[in-house]
């Protein structure tokens, strides 16, 4: 009988030792982090800007680079963590960010900020993804669901904590202090993960080198289990035979894998136009310019909650049908928010609604993806959904300033993103019930993925 990972050999009734819940507060704070690193630029821009007399659209291509590079360390980087180890991945990630965001700070001029916006972006890319994977493997599956939404809300929290130092700083540093204060951030989170961060431990059953018994002995301490005389047998798992990017598409796994990059891409399409056009449609709306700018704050407060509610209640309903709901729920505020009446106070509630349940179907975008592919190609497999998560990052802004240039109104131009979010609801009840064909209990968060290599 093949043993499970040292994360998962308590029962999913069972609680999370202490070291697990550090590991998910850990996860939490890099992807606080991360949140501060992405909103920095935005936050410092109209003052760069003006430093070095930049043109809009030069600060355009600096705001891609940075998207581009998440892109691509979605993609290509991120799963070198499946055939590397994920601790040394993420460390180069998080230390990586420490360095990038120091230099940003002494960048001189636009191709230099340009590269490190660039190299920026890869770490951040590569990152997420681990965060995900290493959450979903470490927590038990009772607490999965939740801990991955908390980490989540970790990124909200970030982007908040960012424009809290940028008006603490800008005046007394300008703002080079900004980025000063990321990389600081992401150094002190380096030296944190230094000493906490364990391997993750079906990497070191598929790897059986040397010194590997003993790394997974100390995470059995670390986390209250006993120590075993022999590595496990590595778990095969049923519906894939090779690990890495062919998996995904293997005949087994290749209809599922394409409804997630569907979800993906068309999520982050409607997510992103809310994340970049909300504040202007609201001030064309009649809202003042105070009230637009506080709609980002209500919005995310609804996210936090979003976030949460999903990773509460995903395990009781299914992940899949869950968050079909939701981006079901939010195709139709969508609409309500278009029609609505020009009056401030409903406007706000309805933005902050259509963001709850935009942004915690990204949270069950992710509970999904954990439970679909096994821990030999789960970087892989998050590394691509997230992959097409910034693909659709670059379209939705995009498509919602054609939609406007054109002369589409609010009313016009929701309805069009109320229809595109169908699509991911339609895309994730297909996915509930391919699975449900294949294995009447997949939607449970106990029998797939990382959490269940239990056997």
């Amino acid at each position: 009988m093949a043993s499970t990972t040292a994360g998962q050999a308590r029962s999913p009734a069972a609680t999370m030792s202490p070291y697990q819940y550090a590991l998910v507060a850990l996860c939490c704070i890099c992807n606080l982090a991360d949140g501060f690193d992405v909103s920095s630029l935005s936050l410092i821009a109209p003052v760069l800007s003006e430093d070095w007399g930049i043109d809009p659209a030069v600060l355009g291509v600096i705001f891609t680079a940075t998207s581009v590079g998440l892109a691509l360390g979605a993609f290509f980087i991120a799963p070198l963590a499946d055939r590397f180890g994920r601790r040394r991945v993420m460390l180069c990630a998080i230390g990586s960010l420490a360095v990038t965001m120091m230099l940003s700070g002494a960048a001189t001029n636009i191709s230099q900020l340009l590269i490190l916006r660039t190299v920026t972006g890869l770490a951040l890319g590569t990152l997420v993804v681990c965060l995900n994977t290493t959450v979903a493997e470490f927590a038990t599956p009772a607490a999965r669901n939740v801990s991955m939404a908390v980490v989540h809300v970790g990124f909200s929290l970030g982007m908040a904590t960012a424009s809290a130092v940028t008006i603490l700083v800008l005046d007394w540093q300008g703002w080079r202090g900004v980025f000063v204060a990321a990389g600081l951030l992401n150094g002190v989170t380096f030296l944190i993960s230094l000493l906490l961060l364990g391997e993750s431990p079906q990497f070191l059953i598929k790897r059986r080198g040397p010194a590997d018994l003993a790394q997974y002995n100390r995470l059995q301490r670390r986390m209250g289990l006993p120590d075993v005389a022999a590595l496990p047998q590595p778990v095969v798992h049923e519906t894939v035979a090779r690990p890495g990017f062919r998996s995904m598409l293997e005949p087994a796994m290749r209809s599922e894998t394409l409804l997630a990059w569907t979800t993906a891409l068309t999520y982050s399409i409607v997510g992103y136009f809310l994340m970049s056009w909300k504040p202007t449609i609201l001030h064309n709306a009649g809202l003042s310019p105070k009230l637009a700018a506080a709609s980002v704050m209500i919005s995310s407060a609804f996210g936090i909650a979003g976030h949460l509610g999903m990773g509460l209640f995903a395990k009781r309903f299914g992940e899949r049908r869950l968050t079909a709901l939701f981006f079901l729920l939010a195709a139709v505020c969508l609409i309500i928010f278009g029609i609505q009446p020009p009056d401030p106070v409903p406007l706000l509630l309805m933005a902050g609604l259509t963001n709850f349940f935009v942004v915690g179907a990204y949270t069950g975008l992710f509970l999904v993806a954990v439970v679909m592919y096994p821990p030999a190609s789960a970087n892989t497999g998050l590394g691509f959904i997230v992959g097409f998560v910034r693909v659709g990052a670059a379209v939705g802004p995009m498509l919602g300033g054609f939609l406007l240039s054109a002369g589409f109104g609010r009313m016009d131009t929701y309805v069009v993103f109320s229809a595109i979010a169908i699509v991911p609801a339609l895309t994730m009840f297909l996915a509930a019930r391919l699975a449900a064909r294949r294995r009447p209990d997949a939607s449970s968060t106990a029998t797939a993925g990382l959490a269940s290599e239990a056997v």
